[in-house]
């Protein structure tokens, strides 16, 4: 039995020989891959064949498209494909690696001094559709406790994708699996903060995963689904306030108050700059987060909607009217 898992939730055909490429030429091939194919109408089969001599493949095509309504559950019924390996890697279908990767991650696993950890992740680089690099995110240190981590990822200083990641099948087993958004958003971050609640998450140097903003894959385009999408990302930032209940009882150098403002960050930065804004029909929904959740006043709710409803649109005259019948309506 190999070591390692490589599942694949697979739907797009567009750079999904380019993922096979890239696993195909690793120097170290102590892995399987398992191929969970979405009901794609691409012939992805065609692909996995050309690759069925150069990697211990496995491909399994489902009857029926889950992962345009609910992307965690594609992600867990691809998991159960895999054997008993020790380790899992969620890949993409259109993101690569480093050649020197898995020889990477093995030689990390042997030499950590402190045993070895649950959550293991690469730093990243962003590339484009033409697989030119576009931008870096923000690279860890080689050890971080889970709420340094989160602390950090909340307001973007680390960088953080399902894809990035390899965790032993024992702390996805312990915890049920991943952690379950609408859409998946955030659902990596969520799950990697979860996984590695006991051990701390460490880097694996030497090697990068390039994770590709195409303009197709749904992170490229979550503004386009901002009224779905919104949704997941607030069930987002209510798991993670209550999973770090923990911390006020619990001395660390993070706070359960650091977290909660940095979670107030995210969120702001997110409706900004990911979802582009937020729509006048949301405005309830998000001030009853922002009140129950991160502990602001009504007045001060109204005040954060109102300055991302003016950093993201001109036309704030229908957000302005709403906001003085809330005021009025708690009067």
């Amino acid at each position: 039995m190999k070591k390692l898992a490589i599942v694949i939730p697979a739907y797009k055909e567009a750079y999904f020989d380019k993922s096979l490429e890239s696993l195909a030429s690793q120097t170290v091939k102590d892995f399987t891959v398992y191929i969970g194919d979405d009901c794609s109408p691409f012939d992805l089969k065609k692909t996995v064949d050309r690759y069925s001599d150069k990697l211990d493949i496995k491909y399994t095509r489902f009857e029926k498209n889950i992962g345009s309504e609910n992307i965690v559950l594609q992600w867990k019924r691809c998991v159960e494909l895999s054997k008993n390996e020790e380790w899992l890697w969620l890949f993409s279908d259109d993101d690569i690696v480093d050649l020197n990767a898995v020889e990477s991650f093995f030689s990390v696993i042997r030499e950590d001094a402190k045993g070895v950890a649950d959550v293991y992740r690469f730093n990243t680089c962003v590339i484009d559709g033409d697989g030119q690099v576009i931008g870096d995110t923000p690279i860890g240190p080689a050890e971080e406790s889970s709420e340094e981590m989160a602390y950090n990822l909340l307001l973007g200083l680390r960088g953080n994708s399902m894809p990035d990641h390899i965790f032993s099948r024992k702390v996805y087993n312990e915890n049920g699996g991943f952690v379950f958004t609408r859409y998946a958003q955030a659902a990596d971050w969520a799950t990697s903060i979860l996984f590695s609640k006991s051990k701390g998450i460490h880097i694996i140097p030497n090697a990068k995963l390039y994770w590709r903003s195409s303009g197709v894959n749904i992170s490229s385009i979550a503004y386009k689904n901002k009224n779905k999408m919104l949704y997941g990302h607030l069930q987002f930032i209510k798991w993670v306030i209550n999973h770090f209940e923990y911390l006020k009882a619990t001395p660390r150098t993070v706070k359960f108050e650091m977290i909660r403002d940095a979670a107030r960050i995210n969120l702001r930065n997110v409706i900004m700059h990911h979802y582009k804004g937020v729509d006048s029909k949301d405005i309830p929904k998000l001030i009853s987060l922002l009140i129950k959740d991160l502990d602001m006043s009504l007045k001060e709710s109204i005040m954060e909607i109102y300055g991302i409803k003016r950093s993201t649109s001109s036309r704030i005259n229908r957000v302005v009217d709403i906001i003085k019948k809330i005021t009025r309506r708690d009067r």
